[in-house]
């Protein structure tokens, strides 16, 4: 089972959802679209940042740079875990999709979560990972000593409020757990229904059919919370 974990700015969608159904959905919405495909690669410090006080280098162009490359940090502590420079990867795929009877919807355990018949926006979540190190150079990741990494997305939301009509509420972040670590490899197969419907009252309203999510940020977290990776694209010779 994936654990989903809600944190509290998202507290603030649920008074959005109530009330009786509008019919506005006039701000520039498209009827479909999919949702996004992509790949991952290592956090690391900007230049400057917290991490590089200033610029110590530069490229052989004459760029302006800093030495040496430095993992993205929280509080001053940055995460010791490592990609498998030849075999390591990470991929998250998103789908929206307009669900016809939302009262049909199960969790993750199977069981139907209790939304009201009728259609819903859903955005389902696959996200896996293969060749995570517990160090550079060191074992896959396993189950006994590196449980609890975790995807989390911010995503700002623009729907047609069944109550105030259009509008975008503050942008609110997701987590979503990964199950435990095999030999390296993490995943995840779940959606956004049920961390919602988890804080609401019983039945909970659904997302609303016309509904644009914009996702601004998508970081995988180790088990200290620390980031590890986030989207972006990567090349490496096979001798290097």
């Amino acid at each position: 089972m994936n654990k989903v974990i809600l944190w509290l700015p998202a507290i603030a969608l649920v008074a959005a959802f109530a009330g009786a159904a509008s019919a506005q959905c006039e701000f520039n919405s498209l009827a479909k679209a999919k949702g996004i495909k992509t790949s991952m690669v290592r956090v690391f410090a900007g230049c400057p940042s917290t991490e590089h006080a200033s610029i110590n280098s530069e490229t052989g162009g004459g760029t302006p740079a800093c030495a040496p490359v430095t993992v993205k940090q929280v509080d001053g502590e940055g995460t010791s875990y490592a990609f498998d420079p030849q075999t390591g990867g990470c991929d998250v795929q998103t789908r929206a999709k307009l669900e016809k009877d939302c009262s049909l919807l199960k969790d993750n355990n199977g069981d139907q979560i209790g939304l009201p018949a009728g259609p819903c926006h859903v955005t389902y979540i696959k996200a896996k990972c293969k060749g995570i190190l517990q160090s550079e150079g060191g074992a896959p990741i396993n189950a006994t000593q590196d449980a609890g990494w975790s995807l989390a997305i911010l995503t700002r939301a623009t729907f047609d409020d069944a109550t105030n009509g259009d509008l975008t509420v503050i942008d609110f972040p997701l987590s979503f757990a990964y199950g435990d670590p095999n030999n390296g490899q993490i995943k995840i197969d779940t959606s956004t229904v049920e961390p919602m419907a988890s804080i609401w009252i019983d039945p909970p309203p659904p997302m609303p059919t016309c509904t644009t999510l914009h996702t601004i940020k998508i970081t995988i977290k180790d088990p200290d919370g620390l980031p590890f990776a986030t989207i972006g694209g990567s090349t490496r010779a096979k001798d290097e």
